[in-house]
């Protein structure tokens, strides 16, 4: 998978190399390789990796009924260039200096093209090559001013990013059978009348300009009402804070799922029947209730302030 990067991107550079004849493209590993006088190399090598991403739906490939799990990557490369002066000159120096800097010059030029920068060049022939690279931009690089055995120097640092995977590895995915969509404006109008309450005294939440059906199953594509899942939120132990007393138990614990009424739905919250000793604020959270009870989409909250 990296190999396969690092091999792809050495036949890049040779492709590029090929009106440099006193030039060769070599693939990683290997030290400054030993060159003839006058003669130079190019060293490819993908230098460090780092995980890319952090979001799930990132990890996944689908492709008709199969998906595979890829990693999202960042990665670093460097193109090494080495270079052998004539002889000891001071002459010979300078214009083994000049070719370093020129074949650096043509290769990052060469490396910029649209097709190398948008990861189009990395694209292999077979379906299934273990990677995919998206772009490709160049980081920094560095020339050496004086002789390592024998040779002049530079360096191209590349910062890369794609997706790795182990080809042939796929698994079986499953079939949408239906799609259900709710479409809902927002915000929604939520109103809290007279939302100041003291110990056991009520108050009413109205949630306006909402309604419609949701598909119970995929076939024959039975629909039920919308209903909203709305719980209360506050810094206040879960024994101690207000309720929502319409409606009926959900799924989860402390909520209420209640039926929309279309063109208003009321929301009853009841301040809790003591324990306020300072004023402070509690918070109806309203979602969407999903077809088994449990919440859904958030679409907004209305504040009660409890007065002791």
């Amino acid at each position: 998978m990296l190999s396969r990067i690092e091999g792809t991107l050495t036949s890049i550079v040779a492709e590029a190399l090929t009106a440099r004849p006193h030039l060769s493209a070599l693939e990683a590993p290997g030290p400054a390789p030993a060159l003839e006088a006058g003669q130079g190399a190019v060293l490819v090598s993908i230098a460090d990796v780092t995980r890319a991403g952090t979001f799930a739906p990132a990890q996944s490939q689908v492709n008709g009924a199969q998906s595979r799990r890829v990693l999202p990557i960042e990665f670093g490369a460097r193109v090494d260039f080495f270079v052998r002066p004539t002889g000891p000159a001071a002459a010979d120096l300078a214009a083994a200096r000049t070719l370093l800097l020129e074949d650096m010059s043509l290769v990052s030029h060469s490396l910029g093209a649209t097709e190398v920068v948008t990861g189009q060049a990395f694209a292999a022939a077979e379906p299934d090559p273990g990677f995919h690279v998206t772009s490709f931009l160049l980081a920094t690089g560095g020339i050496e001013r004086d002789l390592a055995a024998q040779n002049l120097s530079g360096a191209l640092r590349y910062s890369g990013r794609g997706e790795i995977w182990p080809p042939g590895v796929s698994e079986q995915g499953g079939t949408i059978r239906a799609v259900d969509p709710v479409l809902v404006s927002l915000p929604l109008t939520i109103e809290a009348r007279d939302a100041v309450a003291r110990a056991g005294q009520t108050v009413t939440i109205r949630v306006r300009a909402l309604g419609g059906h949701r598909l119970t199953a995929p076939a024959p594509a039975p629909a039920t009402p919308l209903r909203l899942a709305v719980t209360v939120l506050s810094d206040a132990p879960p024994a101690q804070r207000g309720a929502i007393t319409g409606g009926a138990p959900g799924v989860e614990t402390g909520f209420r799922v209640i039926g929309l009424t279309p063109p208003e739905t009321a929301i009853t919250y009841q301040a809790p029947a003591s324990g306020i000793t300072r004023t402070r604020l509690e918070y109806v959270a309203i979602h969407l209730a999903t077809p088994t009870g449990q919440r859904g989409v958030y679409l907004g909250s209305a504040a009660v302030r409890l007065e002791p």
